[in-house]
């Protein structure tokens, strides 16, 4: 009996994680190895003779030396082995084995236990002392993942702004964010040195960015980073969700940490935990197994095997420059590489604890499997095979990966982008009976191209996969699963998606984005989407049928954009929901085919008219045993023959196997499915110290006949700059020049402040209005030959070339229709004014607020610390 013959009884018989092959297995293997003479079996163990997997492969080098064509297999005995650098193989060292002995759970760690003293302090804060060159970005106590101190706690605060200067040459920027300075009350008292160690991460549609600051302004609201430009489409803007990290003064909740410059180790321990018993582990390798072939030069690493080990903690250090925004986290690398390699398996292994990728097959390699893995805890992404470039060296190129019956969870701690499964320019890749859950962006992702070029991933398997608890309300623009670009030949079959949620736009179950082309989409249920359960961007032939799609929060189905040519077949589909609108986006041209579907809104009407045009689709009860509990099996299948719909087996999605590995892919435990902050409404919070005007603000102004910008000035209301009207005679317009904001309040109460100075000859107006047509106005007031008037009779004095205060407020809604002024003149007591009346009774909402020169001669008006805020 052969090597062969056994390892192919063996994936007969699955086991749960860190188990080996049955005894009966094991006694295969042992015969065989018995009858075939190449095969030589060595042991390690923390009491050698060999101590280490390195001292393995060395000795196996040392042997092969004299028997080139010998192979191994290294029995592993329980224990914890100790890397402080990654395990390398190269083409040398293939035509092995590696398997944990019957029985045993062997560990190999890139990081190192903490054992020197901990001292609590009064406030509930345990440190100890370690050597300042020990820097690290990840701690792991009693096996979990502990938090480096952060604010806010929970899920992030909100930029109100962001800029950005060019420097050196265009290639750099520096990005000026400006934020309510209650959020980053905690900075204040930090040294320059202390702040520049601070990091933040922001969070901006499906990207995310990792810097250092450069510097704060507590008191202004402002942070100040250094680094790559941002792109156009993905800016930091107003409402870019953001954390700040790595400070001792956020270290506030139990679970956080913070390594200071000179060693001290400081930790807020969570209850229960005792500093007499505590397992605390830091990273001190970046990587745990570096497989090193050059399949371009013919130098393949071929044939070489992990059984039923653990790989853990490995760590990744944030650099000086930080982490610049890329999808799927794409530049990251993992704890266990791989390039130039073929017939690589990874079995009941566990690969966790890491500061990136769990694993990646990136160039050169193929005919590779990892199966009944367990992959968690991870700080990017779980698996990652092929590259975002097309290699010219077809050995170069990846394909016929196999991922197969293995637990993806709990990942994205430094980079929440990645994605679970990701595949780029690869092709004949199997993506099979997964669970992928507990990431802040995609499950599984396939494809590298944006549009119709060349794309290498092709003819992809993705099937029977249970992806669940995706999104969790941190990124936009996201999806179970997610294609992009040309994929000829690729199946989504049988998948399980659930409980997508997006931070804004786009948590979808199935998303087929720009360009994907010839895919089948099939037999998948989607249900609890945030936004539907498919999209399709643009693309070309794709097929989509026989899915169940339920219960997406805001729409079912979505189109974006229309091309010449057939963008997707959508047909014998069930789709089952509760939200007001069925078919989102463009609809009703020939670049569709939408027919033989059936809908159901619980018995509500149904219009399909805007997409489905057939007459050959129905409106009736699918029958479902108890679709709001997950249970999508019929009661029977009288409306679904109609359609011609095929019932699936949905158990059928996620691992399979022995009862002890489908327990613990059913009892991971999930995230609280929390709700992200509301986004801040628009504000304004200005004193044009950076030189730019407003976030939003609009500018009309004839630049030759005067015009608004931001100047330096000796009189400045604070700093040294303030905003400038300039008006001159002969305006095109008697609103020039104007600069004009848009709040889009329509609820509660809005609040305008302001410090204006007033040349000779200036008339001014300030004015709130709503978007209607023809606009009706709400407060207003008009500033000419140094007097403020507004309606009800006001009348206020007010002085040249000095600053002076104006205050306006109102409630919007239902509560409109009075306003409140307060003027304040230097040397005076504020002057205030209640219940004015709007101009237009019937104004409610803040769409646009006005700041307008109305001067008919030579005038200037200055504007300082401008607030504009519910």
């Amino acid at each position: 009996m052969t090597v062969m013959f056994a390892r192919a009884i063996s994936k007969l018989v699955p086991s749960a994680i860190r188990s080996v092959c049955s005894i009966a297995v094991a006694l295969l293997i042992s015969a065989a190895v018995a009858c075939d003479a190449a095969e030589t079996t060595l042991h390690v163990s923390p009491a050698g003779p060999l101590h280490s997997l390195t001292e393995a492969r060395d000795e196996i080098r040392q042997r092969r030396a004299d028997a080139p064509n010998e192979k191994f297999r290294v029995i592993v005995a329980d224990g914890r082995y100790e890397i402080s650098e990654p395990i390398v193989f190269e083409a040398q060292d293939g035509n092995v084995v590696y398997q944990a002995a019957e029985g045993a759970a062997p560990v190999i760690s890139g990081g190192r236990q903490i054992t020197t003293p901990w001292t609590a302090t009064d406030s509930g804060v345990w440190s100890t002392q370690l050597p300042q060159d020990w820097r690290f970005d990840q701690l792991w106590i009693n096996g979990n993942h502990a938090t480096r101190a952060r604010e806010p706690d929970h899920f992030f605060h909100y930029m109100l702004r962001g800029q950005e200067t060019l420097i050196e040459n265009a290639r750099r920027a520096r990005q000026t964010l400006t934020v309510d300075p209650d959020d980053i009350a905690s900075l204040q008292g930090l040294s320059p040195e202390q702040i520049r160690n601070v990091q933040f991460l922001a969070f901006h549609k499906w990207d995310t960015t990792r810097r250092f600051l450069e510097s704060a302004d507590t008191a202004a609201g402002r942070l100040v980073s250094v680094g790559r430009g941002m792109k156009s489409h993905n800016p930091l803007t107003l409402n870019t969700g953001y954390i700040l990290e790595n400070y001792r003064e956020a270290m506030d909740q139990p679970g956080e940490w913070f390594l200071a410059p000179d060693g001290l180790l400081s930790y807020r321990p969570r209850e229960g935990e005792s500093m007499d018993t505590i397992e605390c582990i830091a990273p001190v390798s970046e990587k745990l197994v570096v497989i090193l072939g050059d399949a371009a030069s013919d130098q393949s690493v071929e044939n070489l095997e992990f059984h039923g080990l653990a790989f853990r903690h490995s760590g990744l250090i944030t650099p000086p420059e930080g982490f610049e925004p890329s999808q799927a986290a794409s530049p990251i690398e993992a704890a266990v590489q791989i390039d130039g390699a073929q017939g690589i398996v990874f079995a009941d292994c566990e690969i966790g604890h890491t500061g990136q990728y769990g694993l990646w097959f990136r160039k050169g390699c193929r005919d590779s499997r990892i199966e009944r893995c367990w992959i968690h805890d991870l700080g990017a992404g779980g698996v990652r095979i092929g590259e975002t470039r097309i290699a010219k060296n077809l050995a170069e190129r990846t394909s016929h990966i196999v991922v197969d019956n293995s637990i993806v969870n709990h990942g994205g701690h430094m980079f929440p982008c990645a994605v679970g499964i990701w595949i780029g320019h690869s092709g004949d890749n199997q993506i099979t009976h997964n669970e992928i859950a507990d990431l802040f962006y995609t499950g599984i992702s396939v494809g590298w191209r944006w549009g119709y070029s060349e794309s290498l991933a092709a003819r992809n398997r993705i099937e029977h996969n249970h992806i669940h608890h995706i999104g969790q309300g941190w990124l936009s623009d996201m999806g179970g699963i997610y294609t992009l670009g040309p994929a000829p030949g690729t199946v989504l079959r049988g998948n399980r998606i659930h409980d997508i949620d997006s931070w804004g736009y786009g948590g979808w179950g199935l998303y087929n984005d720009e360009g994907s082309t010839d895919i089948l989409l099939e037999n998948n249920l989607v249900y609890r989407t945030k936004s539907g359960g498919y999209h399709q961007h643009y693309g070309r032939d794709n097929i989509i049928r026989n899915n169940i799609f339920a219960y997406g929060r805001e729409y079912q189905v979505r189109r974006s954009r229309v091309e010449d040519h057939l963008s997707f077949t959508y047909e014998q589909n069930i789709v089952l929901f509760d939200s007001e609108e069925l078919f989102h986006g463009r609809w009703g041209d020939d670049g569709v085919k939408v027919g033989r579907n059936l809908y159901w809104r619980g018995g509500a009407e149904v219009d399909i008219s805007k997409a489905d045009t057939s007459g050959e689709s129905v409106i009736a009860d699918p029958r479902f045993v108890d679709p709001k509990h997950d249970d999508f099996r019929f009661i029977d299948t009288t409306a679904a023959d109609k359609i011609g719909f095929k019932p699936f087996d949905v158990s059928a999605a996620g691992v399979y196997g022995e009862p002890a590995w489908k327990e613990q892919a059913a009892s991971l435990p999930m995230p609280e499915m929390l709700k992200a902050p509301e986004p801040r409404a628009y504000s304004v919070r200005e004193d044009f110290e950076t030189g730019e005007l407003p976030l939003g603000a609009r500018v009309s102004a004839d630049k030759e006949r005067g015009g608004i910008e931001v100047v330096e000035v000796d009189f400045a209301q604070r700093g040294r700059k303030a905003l400038r009207f300039i008006d001159t005679p002969d305006q095109p317009h008697a609103y020039y020049p104007m600069m004009s904001l848009a709040p889009k309040h329509s609820s509660g109460t809005t609040r305008c402040r302001f410090m204006i100075r007033l040349g000779e000859g200036a008339v001014f107006q300030h004015e709130w209005r709503d978007a209607a047509k023809p606009f009706q106005i709400g407060p207003s007031l008009w500033i000419e030959k140094g007097v403020l008037k507004a309606k009800d009779g006001v009348s206020v004095e007010l002085p040249v070339d000095q600053w002076i205060r104006i205050e306006v407020a109102a409630q919007l809604g239902q509560e409109a229709g009075h306003w409140h002024l307060r003027v304040t003149v230097p040397g005076q007591e504020p002057q205030t004014f209640r219940d004015l009346t709007t101009t237009s009774p019937g104004w409610q909402n803040l769409d646009w607020v006005g700041f307008v020169s109305q001067a008919k001669d030579d005038a200037v008006v200055y504007i300082d610390d401008l607030e504009l805020a519910q």
